[in-house]
């Protein structure tokens, strides 16, 4: 499947509403994950700095590594909630509650954590990659403009450049993730053992470049949102006076 073929797939099932099948859960998701990475980030930089007034981008790394990791260990079971719904056929759920009802019911509640293993593998060098460059261009871009203060479209430049970087490093296990989360439903039995299994499949069927089927409608939604992201924190921080 082409994203065209995606596109032309989400029309034929009719209103609007199929283009954004899941986005309630996205949104319910993205929402204390994001606030507890950032949160946790700020805090674990100045446990793990030597100097925090002078923090290395090693340091930057592991505290955004720690961080995303807490986060997506937090929300993990909207993060499956999300993905059936955005997965599934028109009609097999009718909201948020009825997913995570059905998935409790059928499937159990360790289903819920079906991928976190590759998940939580997979954020640390996606959360610190994306953390730690973004600190750095904006540093870069700081020192650069009169008065300590880039303009908004560097901002979001910088945050669509690290997490662009980030998404290509880490998406194979994000693919083993998604894999893992989308099988077993309704009971069905499960095609995958574990995110090895999903990589020694994929790469005999599909070979390398299975590893990245996906990745670029992916990193047209991340990088943008990632952007925004990091520009509305900046600009929300330096209001409230926490430069």
């Amino acid at each position: 499947m082409t994203i065209r073929d995606g596109l032309r797939t989400m029309a034929a099932e009719g209103t609007v509403r199929s283009w954004f099948r899941g986005n309630g859960a996205n949104v319910l998701k993205i929402a204390p994950e994001t606030a507890l990475k950032l949160a946790c980030n700020d805090r674990i930089k100045r446990l793990v700095a030597a100097d925090p007034g002078a923090i290395t981008p090693g340091e930057r790394f592991i505290a955004g590594a720690a961080a995303g990791a807490v986060a997506q260990g937090a929300v993990y079971p909207l993060e499956l909630v999300r993905t059936r719904l955005a997965v599934s056929p028109p009609g097999a759920y009718r909201g948020i509650a009825d997913a995570a009802a059905q998935v409790w019911r059928v499937e159990g509640p360790r289903a819920f954590y079906r991928g976190i293993g590759p998940s939580l593998v997979g954020i640390l060098p996606y959360a610190g990659v994306d953390i730690a460059v973004f600190e750095l261009l904006k540093d870069r871009l700081v020192e650069a403009y009169p008065g300590g203060r880039p303009p908004a479209a560097a901002i979001l430049a910088a945050g669509m450049a690290s997490s662009s970087i980030a998404q290509f490093v880490s998406y194979p296990l994000a693919l083993c993730r998604t894999r893992l989360q989308a099988q077993g439903r309704g009971g069905v039995p499960l095609k995958y053992g574990s995110a090895l299994d999903v990589m020694r499949q994929a790469l005999a069927r599909e070979g390398p470049r299975g590893l990245y089927k996906g990745l670029l409608p992916n990193m047209m939604k991340v990088a943008p949102a990632a952007g925004i992201s990091w520009f509305i924190y900046d600009e929300v921080k330096r209001a409230m006076g926490m430069e």
